[in-house]
């Protein structure tokens, strides 16, 4: 009797078990998985299964709450925004215009833990033309030069946090061949690229001129000047005139334009200007180029009735802006010190 109770209880262990472990698989199939950062199909080869590349990216998919100090309330600024410029995103190289893609992340969890809120270009442009803005301690992201790394390392982290950013190109580079990749160059996104980005709805693009981001002989001595400044030629030894100087500005400016509006499916009406460099004629031929908006790099924040053509920015991706440096900038923001 007794060996009998005991195959009973026996059998009704396995019977649950067997019947709960079925379950919770048939829960599991069913889950909805995550979605794949940007790169992570490419990188996915024909032996692995797309649940291995998805697993691939569990650390890329958690939300900042998961990897910051709580968020502490505080007010900053209000009716002003503060713009952020970066550049080039890699721990490869130790360039002066560039940061770490950890010292982004640390750039981001400041952001997040200290309550600003990055907003949009669109949120951006429209402050700008009403001096209305519904968002405090308001922050907008900018990268320059349109570089590879903005794809693969500075985006999934954006995305990761949910802040919108806007990249200033240099449509000149822009191409899908291998060209893109020479050596001794910083590699920049592809036309296929930008459109993944733009189709995130996180990303916007402006131009950042079509092929003036270089800097050109001013006088016969070879001092050099940035390319939108009037330019010394060479084969005439003399520096360019006023209007040779207009027409060179308005054919790269409009290339430019003409170029990431196609590939944007949109007008583009935003230009940063490179090194920050502008003039009455610089200004005067973005105008006539049919840009609307322009940045230069001039370290102050953005009010209402900010000259839409004098847009200032700070300029903080370098390997020696840390976060106390960010917080020093923040609070001379505050105080108006």
């Amino acid at each position: 009797m007794f060996k009998r109770i005991s195959f009973l209880i026996t059998f009704l262990i396995v019977l649950v078990t067997v019947v709960a472990g079925g379950f919770w698989s048939g829960g599991a199939t069913d889950s909805v998985q995550p979605a794949v950062a940007p790169g992570a199909v490419e990188a996915q080869t024909a032996n692995e299964p797309a649940e291995a590349a998805v697993s691939k990216e569990a650390d890329w998919q958690k939300q900042p709450e998961q990897q910051s100090q709580p968020v502490k309330k505080q007010k900053w600024y209000d009716n002003q925004v503060v713009v952020l410029t970066y550049h080039h995103v890699s721990d490869k190289t130790d360039r002066q215009y560039e940061i770490s893609p950890s010292e982004l992340k640390a750039h981001l969890d400041f952001l997040r833990e200290n309550d600003f809120h990055p907003i949009s270009l669109t949120e951006f442009l429209r402050f700008v033309d009403t001096g209305v803005l519904a968002t405090e301690n308001a922050v907008l992201l900018t990268f320059d030069d349109g570089y590879e790394s903005y794809y693969t390392e500075a985006f999934p982290l954006l995305q990761q946090y949910g802040y919108p950013s806007v990249n200033f190109l240099i449509a000149g580079r822009l191409r899908d061949s291998v060209d893109r990749k020479r050596p001794n160059m910083t590699t920049p996104l592809s036309e296929q690229e930008v459109n993944e980005l733009l189709a995130s709805g996180l990303s916007d693009i402006g131009s950042h001129t079509y092929s003036l981001h270089e800097q050109a002989e001013k006088n016969e001595w070879g001092d050099l000047t940035p390319q939108t400044a009037p330019v010394y030629l060479e084969d005439l030894s003399r520096l360019e005139n006023e209007q040779e100087y207009k027409n060179r500005l308005y054919v790269d400016f409009m290339m430019s334009r003409v170029a990431l509006s196609q590939i944007a499916k949109k007008e583009i009406r935003v230009i940063s200007y490179p090194f920050g460099f502008s003039n009455e004629t610089v200004t005067e031929t973005a105008k006539q180029a049919g840009y609307q908006y322009a940045f230069n790099s001039r370290p102050d924040v953005v009010k209402a009735g900010t000259n839409r053509f004098e847009l200032p920015r700070y300029d903080v991706g370098m390997h020696t802006f840390d976060t106390q440096k960010l917080l020093e900038l923040f609070t001379k923001v505050k105080t108006g010190f």
